[in-house]
Parts: C-alpha cells; sequence; structure tokens
C-alpha cells in the first residue's frame, strides 16, 4: 500500500495551478484595454456635444439679460417716432425697433403708444426677440 505518495501529488498539482492562475494574461490585458478605448471612443463626441450645450446655455442667459435691461430700460418719451437702434455688447448683436401705433387723441400734449420690439442675436442663426407698448409723446 502506498500511503504517502497520494496526498503529495495532489498538492503539488494544486500549487502548479495556483502559480498560472495568479495574474492576468494577456489576452485578458488585452480584451480589456479594447473595451476601455471602445466606452471611450462613444463617450468623446458626447462629451464635447455637452460642452457646446453649456456654452450655447451661457449665451442665451446673457441674451435674455440683455433683452430684458433693453425693454426695461428708460428712454426718452418726449421725441419718440419711428426709430431703430442698433449695437453689439460681447458678441451679442442687439436691435431696438419702436413704431408709433395708431392714435385716437390729438393734441399737443397727447400721449400716443409705441410698438418696441427688441431682439438680440447671437452665434449661428440664434435670437430672441420680445416686444412691449410705450406710451410717449408725439411730436
Amino acid at each position: 500500500m502506498r500511503f504517502g505518495s497520494i496526498g503529495i501529488r495532489a498538492a503539488s498539482r494544486s500549487r502548479r495551478a495556483e502559480a498560472r492562475s495568479g495574474g492576468f494574461t494577456l489576452i485578458e490585458a488585452l480584451v480589456a484595454l479594447a473595451l476601455v478605448l471602445a466606452f471611450a471612443a462613444v463617450l468623446t463626441p458626447h462629451l464635447f456635444q455637452s460642452r457646446r450645450i453649456v456654452t450655447n446655455a451661457d449665451s442665451r442667459v446673457a441674451a435674455h439679460v440683455l433683452l430684458r435691461a433693453l425693454l426695461e430700460a428708460p428712454f426718452d418719451r418726449t421725441g419718440m417716432a419711428q426709430a431703430t437702434r442698433e449695437g453689439a455688447l460681447d458678441g451679442l448683436r442687439w436691435r431696438v425697433v419702436t413704431v408709433p401705433l395708431p392714435a385716437a387723441a390729438s393734441g399737443p400734449d397727447a400721449w400716443s403708444a409705441y410698438r418696441v420690439v427688441a431682439s438680440v442675436a447671437w452665434g449661428r442663426e440664434q435670437m430672441i426677440s420680445a416686444e412691449t407698448v410705450r406710451l410717449g409723446h408725439a411730436k
């Protein structure tokens, strides 16, 4: 009967198997690298697009602020007539158009209604506009 040889052989085999399975093989490392590169290739365009969206959002907020400032700014009510004012500020192009509305009252101290249209443009074909009615003295 051989008692000692059965246990020794089994132990030596398991040590060799453990020594081989201790790290990654070259194939496993290449597959992992390929997966990381595939994810990077898919995500990179989305990251650049999100950057454009954030930049566009900043421009849109600045345009809204300028538009509100143009409409809320005090202006000369004594000599209002059909007029156009234009300008640019920090890459935003703005325009304010004043058009008199048909008046029912007349006289030297009569007030007239004016349609005021303000618009702000930025970037490629991006524009917002708003309009209001203001009162002013007719000339």
